[in-house]
């Protein structure tokens, strides 16, 4: 085990120049997740909204989620992907900045359906990188090594973003917009006249149709049920906390930092040591620590007893994570890699539309604890849906 863990270190090597260039990209990018980290407080403690209202609005976000996921997978299929990213950088900065300034109700819900668009489909293009700019054997380390990085990015997002919530949210929206802008210019200095390494013959006669490929529409679901139960964090466990828990708003954003600091640390070494499991496996047990670390949020209080149940949930969310989208981009190579990534992210992306509602609806209605219980159940139900989806992995 020592020996592994000392070739894993050597990372120079493990992973790819390339690999290391879009970890890189994604890391900047992932700095303006401090929006949707804080999305949901700001809303409600700022602006005094009714937390079913709050649901809706995220909810509008989901929906441009579901499109832009789907979206920027077909124009992947039409247009080069590099400019496509960039183009897609480019009006995130502004809508970034005009979520800080606008108060309305209306607009709040346009810019949200618009800022879920541009993510969802930044995210789809991410998937199609690794494709075109990685060797085939080294896909699967720049997605772990992905996987950090956005992690990363969050952490410092989660920590960077209580701080300055607690000075003025708006700071939140303009800082991220600034780091937009630099993920941008990051990418045109590096990608943007890089020839694309791997080209799909979309061509062939052979090629997968998703929706004929019954092992895929099973991982669709399981993605989709899986999605719904983990977005609570995002759409509900601030205002969760604060309600329950009575923590301030920086030990909240502490709190998203200890998620996304633990996977930094544990993902890779993690990874490397249940690859012999297989796909199924480490899904299956991935998704029996997500449902206990959530489900266990209303029978304790204390600052301890939350940091207890993120460090069961991140177990869970790391070993579930990296073989489902490794599962997706095996699917995505037998056939058109943009139809392929779009139903996958729009599946996902799914999650971001309904669970904000059900959440909503269910904290409003029968309280907070009400969430995490039901949280604790759809994960539960995913696992037939995975099992299947896994029969041949």
């Amino acid at each position: 085990m020592t020996s592994e863990l000392k070739h894993l270190m050597r990372l120079r090597h493990y992973f790819s120049p390339m690999a290391w260039v879009l970890a890189a990209l994604l890391f900047i990018n992932r700095l303006s997740a401090m929006v949707k980290l804080f999305m949901a407080l700001y809303l409600r403690q700022e602006l005094g909204l009714a937390i079913e209202t709050v649901g809706w609005l995220l909810a509008g976000y989901g929906a441009g989620l579901l499109v832009g996921s789907m979206l920027g997978g077909w124009l992947s299929d039409h247009v080069r992907t590099a400019r496509l990213t960039a183009a897609l950088f480019f009006v995130s900065v502004w809508v970034l900045m005009l979520l800080g300034l606008v108060t309305q109700v209306p607009l709040l819900a346009g810019l949200l359906l618009l800022s879920g668009v541009l993510d969802g489909a930044i995210r789809t293009l991410h998937q199609r990188l690794i494709m075109e700019y990685c060797e085939v054997a080294q896909r699967s380390r720049a997605q772990a090594l992905s996987r950090v990085a956005r992690n990363l990015g969050m952490a410092t997002a989660g920590v960077a973003g209580g701080v300055l919530a607690q000075a003025d949210f708006r700071w939140v929206f303009f800082a991220s917009a600034a780091m937009t802008l630099l993920a941008l210019l990051w990418f045109v200095r590096t990608t943007w006249r890089r020839p694309v390494l791997v080209l799909e013959d979309q061509s062939a006669d052979g090629a997968s149709v998703p929706f004929r490929d019954k092992p895929f529409l099973w991982l669709l679901a399981a993605t989709a049920v899986l999605g719904i139960a983990f977005d609570t964090v995002y759409s509900t466990l601030g205002n969760y906390l604060r309600d329950y828990y009575h923590l301030s708003t920086e030990a909240i954003g502490w709190q998203f930092g200890l998620n996304a600091l633990l996977v930094i640390a544990l993902q890779i070494p993690l990874s490397h040591s249940v690859e012999r499991w297989g796909s199924r496996w480490q899904m299956l047990v991935g998704s029996l620590l997500l449902a206990c670390g959530l489900g266990m949020l209303p029978f304790g209080s204390g600052l301890v007893f939350v940091c207890l149940s993120t460090l069961i949930w991140t177990l869970g969310e790391a070993l579930f994570m990296p073989p489902l989208n490794v599962l997706a981009m095996q699917f995505a190579q037998s056939g058109k890699s943009g139809q392929y990534f779009g139903l996958f992210f729009m599946s996902w992306s799914a999650s971001a539309l309904l669970s904000p509602v059900l959440s909503g609806q269910l904290y409003g209605q029968f309280g907070g604890h009400s969430v995490w219980l039901m949280s604790s159940v759809l994960v539960l139900f995913s696992i037939p849906l995975t099992w299947q989806a896994t029969r041949s992995a």
